[in-house]
């Protein structure tokens, strides 16, 4: 009888535990940040693009936030194919607090000595990359191109190859 009674306990107990981590609104989002990657790992996503064609040319919109003009990198490898891609670091800077240097006393000698690494309280920023490779319906003209990078933003303007009529001289 206290076999099965101690058994019942422990497993509403361990049952309790479990509701409770459900009901916490960050459990969520804590275990899926464990579970993608370590804390120094690379992540590799797809920022969000749109893809818009007019008359004349393609349009594309790539949400960047975070990355500067010189990490991001656009290449044609062919007619109707543009590869767009960008690479951030972890910022390895300290902040002006981080970079005060503590004073600790030793109780046996009362000698001053620093602490030149920061306390990290959070450090969820990390090395990313991305890759996305659009292909156009239509050759294109690469000489064209022009890209713009503002607020997050990478706009690339890919002009479409017109139709030129071309006359053909008999011989």
């Amino acid at each position: 009888m206290a076999l099965t009674q101690r058994f019942f306990t422990d497993a509403f107990r361990d049952m309790d535990r479990t509701f409770a981590l459900l009901d916490d609104p960050d459990f969520l989002d804590k275990a899926r940040r464990s579970l993608s990657s370590a804390s120094n790992a690379v992540q590799t996503r797809h920022p969000p693009t749109d893809l818009i064609e007019t008359e004349s040319n393609f349009e594309l919109h790539c949400e960047l936030p975070g990355y500067d003009k010189k990490d991001i990198h656009i290449e044609m490898t062919d007619d109707n194919t543009i590869v767009i891609s960008g690479d951030v670091q972890k910022e390895k800077q300290t902040s002006l607090e981080d970079a005060k240097k503590k004073k600790k006393k030793t109780n046996k000698n009362e000698q001053e000595t620093t602490n030149k690494t920061p306390k990290w309280w959070k450090n969820e920023r990390v090395h990313r990359s991305f890759q996305r490779t659009f292909s156009f319906p239509s050759p294109v003209k690469s000489d064209g191109i022009t890209a713009t990078y503002e607020h997050g933003v990478l706009k690339v303007i890919v002009p479409k190859q017109g139709r030129e009529t071309k006359r053909i001289r008999i011989e």
